[in-house]
């Protein structure tokens, strides 16, 4: 029997569990950017992390809040989500544009001096495939917050999509962590570090899952965000290497 919960009842320590995402930030982005703050860098760069750094620090707050019934408090913080995600979406979508210019520019030109054998075709899926992650991403966090925003008024099933939006920080720190500390590029052959993000998210819901079916509480939005985050993984391995989507991310990038 589903039983009604306290607000401040629905993972009361997951304020604290979130924490570890700020060893894992540093760690993830220690080479590729703390380490060289110096170097000059587009103004992009620093504007989305800066965004991404407030997003982080406001998804820990917010269940600290509710943990100790700041509830006025927590609600005007997360209003200023609603300014604050779509500013995170656009520069994580420029980020992207960025890198694929650049790339694409390199690209073009290693080939006209021979010094590539891939004709362009074959040089746009490829960079097509680098940046399916980041599209997946950008689905995850903008629909799961949609709907965390959408329910805002029904606290156990917010609370619950706003797990599964906090969870897309996993990606961008736990790759960056294995493949620049511990040089893992593949885990299986074929298969990157992004695969080990991808099992701990779902590790992860499963373990909410059933924690919330032990407790009797609401299991829908914790299915939905599971099976969101499968099917994403499963288009992720299938459609990024398809001249389809080469161009649709051409089309959008370049």
């Amino acid at each position: 029997m589903r039983v009604k919960e306290p607000i401040s009842a629905i993972y009361p320590n997951m304020g604290y569990w979130l924490m570890l995402f700020i060893a894992g930030i540093f760690g993830g982005f220690y080479f590729t950017y703390f380490s060289i703050l110096t170097s000059p860098f587009p103004g992009i760069v620093h504007l989305h992390f800066s965004l991404m750094s407030v997003w982080v620090c406001m998804a820990i707050t917010q269940p600290l809040l509710i943990k100790y019934r700041k509830l006025s408090l927590h609600r005007k913080v997360g209003k200023l989500s609603y300014f604050l995600i779509p500013l995170v979406l656009l520069t994580s979508f420029l980020m992207m544009r960025h890198s694929y210019q650049g790339q694409l520019a390199l690209l073009t030109e290693n080939i006209s001096n021979g010094q590539e054998s891939m004709s362009i075709d074959e040089g746009l899926i490829l960079l097509g495939s680098y940046q399916a992650i980041g599209f997946v991403y950008l689905i995850w966090l903008g629909s799961f917050y949609t709907l965390a925003i959408y329910f805002k008024k029904t606290p156990a099933i917010h609370a619950r999509f706003m797990v599964a939006a906090v969870l897309t920080f996993m990606g961008p720190t736990l790759d960056r962590i294995l493949y620049f500390w511990f040089d893992v590029k593949y885990v299986f052959p074929g298969f990157g570090p992004e695969y080990v993000s991808f099992l701990l998210i779902d590790l992860i819901l499963i373990f909410l899952l059933i924690y919330d079916l032990k407790k009797g509480r609401n299991l829908y939005p914790i299915i939905f965000s599971l099976s969101l985050y499968i099917l994403f993984q499963i288009l992720y391995v299938i459609v990024p290497q398809s001249g389809a989507f080469s161009k649709l991310v051409n089309f959008l990038l370049d």
